[in-house]
């Protein structure tokens, strides 16, 4: 199926008449409350099966752990062998520590195998009073320092009585019933070099069974957490690159000695135990420091195993009262960004400009073509006809906040406007320079520099140029000047404070990554700060899944339909014998890239309501059938929930194609076949997110 282009439109081929057929036979099925959601369940349950068979076809290898026989514990303990710290090393590494000197010794003997020559530690076991061997064989370990409380205070109390006494620069906490494998201390302290503000990094966490524990966790605000990619592959590439998470796991977590000091380490409103790990990540989020998941160390966990010999009673009590406390704490931070935000694309073309004019004729608009489509074959969606905003004209400044008014009542956080300029020149730029003019409507914004050249071709490519690009390192600078205008506006969409500028076709400079970096260097200069940019991945880039750092970019963008199309036959008779374009089945592509894996670096999630460009090729174009409210909530729930857990805070982005793509059959403005029901089915995607278990 075609790719399709962003830039300006042409005028479709000539319709063919309408068909002679029985109404009976031309009509299509329309909105009732209940035709248009009866896909939902099928595509729900079709991700879900297509996520389980990928699992299925990656089988896990368990990985090798120590086990040590009971009657061989003293002689695993005379055999640990530890290098003198320093009067200040580098790290600390405190073991909490009650009864299980089994596990402890494993623990202590893996840190022993794994712990680099020339590294400056300092090994402390923090003993809460255990009745079993834990002191006869670990009290007079050379290196060791062993501190011991005379009656048990409890996990918490423990951690933080031993705090003061530690000498390192940084703070492991480490849980007995973990072991360590190699490299993983190096990998998380390479972390506070690499990334700025770091407050605490943790490890990938896995089973013995191979399976992954937990890559970072995240949370609910009502106080519950998930551990990211539980009981998943663990070399799924997207549980392998560092990123910043809502909290990590105290059964290994890193924070500088001087900031866990400051603050006070575990909070006793989380005593006995539980939740005091998520506590202590979002007081250092809240103090402006990063959290940070880094795979580079792994880390097996039995998990619990600590806490077993106290009883699941006790354990879910100790649960379900600290949730509430951290609920109480902390639930209007976590749900500042609990709701990933929506941004539609949107297509400015719909006002007349004088090169359209001249080139396609007097008052040409994007309704021109779309008020000529005819159906191609028998239950083909054509034409569009647009209700609530009708054809309307986008140098209305009240149609723009009539469109904003829509999309914000049902969830729509902002628009991602085109942008079109050409070396030096802007195109269809009236509607969002009157946004800019105006502070009506309050609705977030940023844009996406189409940056291909206009010509007559609507499909990316190079056929007769109207208007070419010209990118030079003169263009570079002249378009990031005329952008900071945009990225000053307080309604400009950002993350964190990086204003989010969106590239459509990186491929098309001659070194995208050196006018990014020009980019931010001219927006620095000019006090703008740092930009995140985020390439869309249309056309060569729709599946290669090239790192977006290649580019000089900070993430990538899903961008649906490209790159996983099955073209099909139409299903219906015939009604254009000229139609050489295809069909392809809205159900499947939904599921495709609702179960597609994720990759190795931050890709925001893409949905699309529908997809149909036979308006502007008539005769060759490509539509999809089946494309119903239902099915793309299905998809659109699941976008948001992956979003929930793959990202964190301002980068939890999805992106919709598109707002209003009438020519492309991508919008979610109401017509007279749907009315609001797409915009229905993002709102319900919003709210069964928080409330439906994943499958």
């Amino acid at each position: 199926m075609t790719e399709h282009s962003k830039q300006p439109a042409e005028p479709a081929a000539t319709a063919h008449p309408s068909p002679l057929l029985p109404l009976a036979a031309r009509e299509l099925p329309s909105a009732d409350g209940h035709w248009e959601w009866q896909d939902y369940p099928e595509v729900k349950a079709r991700i879900a099966e297509a996520k389980a068979a990928h699992r299925a076809a990656h089988p896990i290898t368990p990985y090798a752990v120590l086990d040590f026989e009971p009657a061989e514990l003293p002689a695993r303990a005379r055999q640990l062998r530890f290098m003198a710290p320093s009067p200040l090393p580098l790290v600390s590494i405190l073991i909490p520590v009650f009864n299980n000197i089994k596990l402890t010794l494993e623990c202590l003997t893996s840190i022993q195998q794994h712990l680099p020559d020339g590294l400056d530690v300092e090994i402390i076991v923090a003993d809460d009073a255990s009745t079993d061997q834990t002191q006869a064989l670990l009290s007079s370990l050379e290196n060791i320092r062993y501190l011991r409380n005379e009656q048990n205070l409890g996990f918490l109390r423990n951690c933080n009585r031993a705090l003061g006494q530690l000498k390192g620069a940084f703070t492991v906490y480490l849980n007995n019933d973990v072991q360590v494998t190699a490299g993983w201390l190096e990998a998380l302290l390479a972390t506070f070099a690499d990334y700025p503000k770091v407050g605490a990094v943790g490890p990938k966490f896995v089973y013995p069974s191979g399976h992954l524990q937990e890559a970072g966790a995240a949370l609910s605000p009502e106080g519950v957490s998930t551990m990211i990619g539980f009981a998943e592959h663990p070399d799924e590439p997207r549980f392998n690159y560092t990123r910043r998470v809502d909290y990590v796991s105290g059964a290994c977590l890193i924070v500088p000695t001087a900031l866990l000091q400051r603050i006070g380490g575990f909070s006793q409103a989380f005593l006995p135990c539980y939740c005091e790990d998520s506590d202590l990540c979002l007081t250092l989020r809240a103090a402006g420091y990063e959290i940070y998941y880094n795979p580079y160390a792994t880390i097996i966990h039995h998990l619990s195993k600590t806490t077993a010999a106290t009883g699941d009673e006790f354990k879910m009590a100790a649960i379900a009262k600290n949730v509430s406390v951290l609920n109480r704490k902390w639930a209007s931070t976590i749900e500042q960004h609990f709701d990933p935000r929506l941004i539609a694309f949107f297509l400015p073309q719909f006002h007349p400009v004088p090169e359209n004019d001249q080139w396609w004729g007097k008052g040409f608009t994007e309704w021109t073509n779309v008020s000529k489509a005819q159906p191609n074959f028998v239950g083909h969606y054509q034409p569009r006809l647009p209700a609530d905003l009708g054809y309307y004209d986008l140098r209305l400044l009240e149609v723009l906040q009539a469109q904003a008014d829509l999309a914000q009542r049902y969830g729509v956080h902002g628009f991602c406007f085109y942008y079109y300029w050409f070396d030096g020149k802007r195109l269809l730029e009236r509607p969002v320079e009157q946004l800019l003019q105006s502070d009506k409507p309050d609705i977030p914004f940023c844009l996406c520099w189409a940056n291909e050249n206009w010509t007559r071709r609507w499909d990316g490519l190079e056929q007769e140029v109207l208007i070419a690009q010209a990118h030079s390192d003169e263009d570079d600078t002249a378009v990031i000047n005329d952008l900071i205008r945009f990225f000053k506006d307080r309604r400009y969409i950002k993350v964190g404070d990086r204003p989010l500028m969106v590239i459509y076709r990186p491929t098309l400079f001659p070194d995208f990554a050196k006018t990014a970096a020009r980019w931010r260097e001219v927006c620095r200069e000019q006090g703008v700060g740092e930009i995140y940019i985020a390439m869309v991945e249309s056309f060569e880039l729709a599946t290669a899944g090239f790192h977006p750092s290649q580019f000089g970019c900070d993430a990538a963008v899903e961008f649906p339909p490209g790159g996983l199309v099955e073209p099909k036959p139409p299903s219906g008779e015939m009604l254009n014998p000229q139609f050489t374009g295809h069909s392809a089945d809205y159900r499947d592509l939904a599921v495709s890239f609702a179960s597609r894996p994720g990759p190795r670096y931050t890709r925001f999630k893409g949905v699309m309501p529908g997809w149909d460009n036979t308006a502007r090729r008539q005769h060759a174009g490509g539509c999809f059938e089946h494309s119903t409210p239902g099915a793309f909530q299905a998809w659109l729930e699941e976008a948001i929930n992956d979003t929930r857990e793959q990202h964190i805070g301002d980068e939890r982005l999805v992106f919709i194609n598109a707002w209003n793509e009438w020519a492309e059959g991508a919008y979610l403005e109401p017509d007279r076949r749907f009315g609001h029901t797409y915009l229905e089915a993002v709102s319900n995607a919003l709210d069964a997110s928080r409330l439906l278990k994943k499958n």
